[in-house]
């Protein structure tokens, strides 16, 4: 695996956020294999629960914005360390709407087949910070 590789997936990730900041799902999706599979929740393969949970999220905070803070890419793998933020819009986690700004950090690892394309998806969001910010739990401190 070449280092050019490497360069190529991590500037494919970063093309992948930045469609999906421009609220470009097509763009974004064209950068996930027709046979991705999310690992970190058990659905079946396909691109299409990629999409199902981009949309939603893109539903349920319709300005969401996500800056990617470090990203990382090694042969096929890319893994990166984003800030989300987005305004409490509509209703989420049972909770209405408050107008306030959330902010979350989330993990993401992937990894790229030799097209290009990502082909598995690991996320890990810092839900609780989420939660905290929407009065669901106390926070510390």
């Amino acid at each position: 695996m070449s280092n050019q590789t490497a360069a190529r997936n991590k500037d494919n990730y970063l093309r992948a956020k930045a469609a999906f900041n421009d609220k470009d799902l097509d763009r974004c999706m064209s950068y996930y294999a027709p046979d991705h599979q999310i690992r970190s929740r058990d659905v079946g393969p396909g691109r299409e629960h990629i999409q199902q949970s981009l949309a939603s999220t893109r539903e349920s905070w319709p300005d969401i914005q996500i800056v990617v803070e470090h990203a990382v890419a090694e042969g096929d793998w890319v893994m990166g360390h984003c800030l989300t933020t987005a305004t409490h819009s509509q209703p989420v986690m049972g909770v209405a709407p408050t107008g306030r700004r959330v902010q979350a950090m989330f993990w993401d690892l992937h990894r790229f087949n030799a097209q290009g394309q990502i082909v598995e998806t690991w996320n890990l969001t810092d839900s609780l910070a989420i939660m905290q910010q929407l009065g669901l739990v106390p926070s510390r401190g």
